[in-house]
């Protein structure tokens, strides 16, 4: 019996972790990596140089230097619910799946939170664009305004990055300078769910930046609000061992405790074709 109840309630997981809703659904899925909660890969080198109406031959040979990348999952845990015989018992639904659904909504929005922080860039360069709002000013912050995603679309323009697979992950802050600049124009966009050929998503997790277009410590709630962007061939999730199964404990709790780890990772590949738009002061 614990070997079935395990394979009913995780299967339960597994199957409602990625919602409709969920930015992590675009992220490349490299499940089929994964081996004892780690994922052994190759990141390759450069690419070859192109010459263009040569006239000196033999043209000389480059190697490519390919580098082994050995990336472990982290570990996510629920701290478990007791669930007594007489709730069971007494309530008119099946509490012991309730209590496992509302485990699997908080082990995804952890998730979501540790994906959106690890693909957010650590600082502006040339393939990770980290760009300042420039709207009008609101409660001490510029707004996002349109044009600053048409400046995050040209910067990924000029990185050759394809059109398809392009991902904006709103703060609720950038999600209201929006519908507060042109109503009409954001229903359209909630409408189509794309605004200058980026996929939206609100996610209320995003990480902040300071002043400066640097991210700040994984949790910080204090300095600029802002929103992400990739493109999904760039950034990768994967999900390894659920581990968990109602506990039977009659001697102390007359029930069960319920509680999940999973392993779990979510993170960019190459290191290009990631973005975000802090909030400037204003």
């Amino acid at each position: 019996m614990p070997t079935v109840l395990k394979q009913v309630f995780t299967d339960i997981i597994k199957e409602n972790f990625y919602p409709d809703g969920s930015f992590l659904k675009e992220l490349s899925s490299f499940d089929h990596l994964v081996d004892n909660n780690k994922i052994n890969m190759s990141q390759v080198g450069a690419d070859p140089t192109v010459v263009e109406n040569n006239s000196n031959f033999p043209l000389t040979p480059a190697t490519r230097t390919d580098t082994g990348i050995e990336i472990a999952l982290g570990t996510l845990d629920s701290e478990p619910t007791y669930v007594t015989n007489v709730e069971e018992l007494e309530t008119a639904y099946d509490k012991c799946q309730s209590v496992v659904r509302q485990h699997y909504k908080a082990l995804s929005a952890r998730a979501a939170k540790s994906a959106a922080f690890n693909i957010a860039p650590a600082e502006n360069s040339t393939n990770t664009p980290v760009i300042a709002t420039t709207g009008q000013a609101n409660d001490g912050k510029k707004r996002l305004t349109y044009k600053d995603v048409l400046k995050l679309r040209t910067k990924f323009n000029k990185l050759n990055l394809p059109q398809d697979g392009r991902v904006l992950v709103l703060c609720p802050e950038h999600e209201e300078d929006l519908l507060a600049e042109d109503v009409d124009r954001y229903n359209q966009i909630m409408t189509t769910g794309k605004i200058a050929g980026f996929k939206v998503y609100t996610f209320s997790d995003n990480p902040q930046y300071n002043t400066s277009g640097e991210k700040q410590a994984y949790g910080t709630t204090n300095a600029q609000p802002t929103s992400i962007a990739f493109v999904n061939d760039e950034v990768m999730r994967a999900m390894g061992s659920i581990e968990g199964e109602p506990e039977k404990r009659w001697a102390d709790y007359r029930g069960w405790l319920i509680g999940f780890q999973m392993r779990f990772v979510a993170m960019p590949i190459t290191g290009r074709g990631i973005a975000a738009i802090y909030s400037a002061n204003a």
